[in-house]
């Protein structure tokens, strides 16, 4: 079930890693990052992007805290020398001036409900930079997704020839600033799945998850990374960024730099 699980997202979350790849690159550069950097990608899911930065000569630590994901990594790291991989969230965290880039790719971020979890996770990306190393976050806009608020997603993907698809419920708690989003395999299709994945069809179970993001809003992020003691703080709306932008789109993306 574990692998059905991960596959599922995969076949529906996959994001091409070349643009993230070359705007870390630039990002390195233009913050002056000591080359080959040493990256710790925080929330790395099941590692795809560990091997793209190995690619480079980059010392490349992932960290994990789903069981199911953090298994798939550690069996791509397996292929390099220069990969390795941990079990834990931000939380987690303890190293002290050891990296040159922290990076939270895809979001990992907003899965901080609490604001005392993302200010504890802000200090300990910031005690774990070298000086002059460079955080970089990237999430949804929640404001945005706010404004453009769909109650509910159909998608459809096709795998090994086969289509299957994926419904997702949102609603919102407004009290606690919460986005709520409900993943639904459909149930139709479930044995279909397990044949496309080669699962076990003993283990048919109705797949769904549910996930909660913390709805946060760019100006208190802005303003706790400041506080933490960041600086050079910009703002970009996609990988296609080359400059600093306001940010007006679904995404929100924000790197700041630990001072020398």
């Amino acid at each position: 079930m574990s692998n059905l699980r991960s596959n599922l997202y995969s076949a529906f979350y996959y994001t091409d890693p070349a643009p993230i790849v070359e705007f870390l690159q630039w990002l390195a550069v233009s913050y002056n990052v000591s080359n080959p950097p040493r990256i710790l990608d925080i929330g790395c899911g099941p590692g795809r992007m560990l091997p793209e930065f190995a690619k480079l000569g980059w010392e490349t630590t992932g960290m994990e805290p789903d069981p199911d994901y953090f298994f798939q990594a550690t069996q791509v790291a397996e292929s390099w020398e220069n990969i390795s991989v941990q079990s834990g969230g931000f939380g987690d965290i303890d190293a002290e001036k050891r990296f040159d880039i922290v990076a939270a790719i895809n979001g990992p971020f907003y899965y901080l409900l609490k604001l005392e979890d993302r200010i504890d996770a802000l200090q300990r990306i910031f005690q774990s930079l070298k000086p002059g190393g460079i955080m970089f976050l990237a999430m949804a806009n929640f404001l945005w997704i706010l404004k453009n608020f769909k109650p509910q997603i159909k998608r459809t993907t096709t795998v090994n020839g086969k289509k299957i698809q994926l419904v997702v419920n949102h609603s919102i708690d407004f009290h606690n600033s919460i986005f709520i989003a409900e993943d639904i395999f459909s149930n139709d299709i479930e044995e279909e799945m397990f044949n496309i994945f080669n699962d076990n069809p003993e283990e048919i179970v109705d797949i769904v998850e549910v996930s909660k993001f913390a709805i946060i809003q760019p100006s208190e992020l802005l303003y706790f990374v400041q506080k933490t003691g960041f600086e050079n703080i910009q703002t970009y709306n996609s990988y296609k960024a080359r400059k600093s932008e306001k940010l007006t789109s679904s995404h929100m993306m924000l790197s700041a730099q630990k001072p020398l």
